[in-house]
C-alpha cells in the first residue's frame, strides 16, 4: 500500500470504519458515476423544454444559471467534505456530525425533496412527450389537444405505480 492509502486507512479506522473497497477509480468509472448522478433525462432532455415553454428563453436562462451556481456550491461543499472525511454514507449522517442534528435533518429533507422533484420532472416529461404526444398522438392518431388536468393526473399515477411496483418487485 502507498503512504496515502495507509493514511486513509488510519483515518477510516479512527472514524470507526474499516476499508473494504479499493479506493481507485479509472476514467470510465468516474464518468459512469457522474453520469448516473446527473440524471441526464431530468436535466438536459426533459426539464429544459418544460422550463423553456413555461418561462421563455430568459426565464429558462436565469433558472439554469442560478441552478448551476447552486449546483457548484453544493459540489464544492461535497468535494471539501469528501476530501476531509473519505467515507461512504448518507449525507444526513455527515451533516449531523459536521453541523449538528438540525443540519443533518435539513440535509436529509433537502435530499428527499431533490429526489422527488427529479422523479416528478422526469415523469411529467414521460407523460407529456412520450406517452401523450408520441404514443397516443402520433402513433395511434388520438386527438390529445383536449387532454387536461385529469388525463395528466391519471397518466402520472399509472407511471408512478408502475415505477413503485418495478422498484419493489424487480429489485433483488
Amino acid at each position: 500500500m502507498s503512504k496515502s492509502s495507509e493514511q486513509d486507512k488510519k483515518v477510516l479506522n479512527s472514524l470507526g470504519y474499516a476499508q473494504e473497497l479499493s479506493r481507485r477509480m479509472g476514467g470510465f468509472s468516474n464518468f459512469a458515476i457522474s453520469f448516473s448522478i446527473i440524471c441526464i433525462l431530468a436535466g438536459g432532455i426533459s426539464a429544459f423544454p418544460l422550463a423553456f415553454n413555461s418561462t421563455g428563453g430568459g426565464g429558462a436562462f436565469i433558472g439554469w444559471f442560478l441552478g448551476g451556481l447552486f449546483s457548484l456550491l453544493v459540489s464544492f461543499s461535497m468535494g471539501q467534505i469528501a476530501s476531509a472525511y473519505p467515507t461512504a454514507g448518507g449525507l444526513y449522517h455527515w451533516g449531523s456530525i459536521l453541523g449538528g442534528r438540525f443540519l443533518g435533518w435539513l440535509t436529509a429533507w433537502f435530499n428527499l425533496l431533490g429526489l422527488l422533484f427529479v422523479v416528478s420532472s422526469v415523469d411529467v416529461a414521460v407523460y407529456q412527450v412520450f406517452f401523450r404526444d408520441l404514443l397516443l398522438g402520433t402513433t395511434f392518431g388520438v386527438d390529445v389537444s383536449t387532454f387536461g388536468f385529469w388525463h395528466q393526473t391519471v397518466g402520472l399515477l399509472i407511471i408512478l405505480i408502475t415505477q413503485a411496483l418495478l422498484n419493489h418487485y424487480a429489485s433483488k
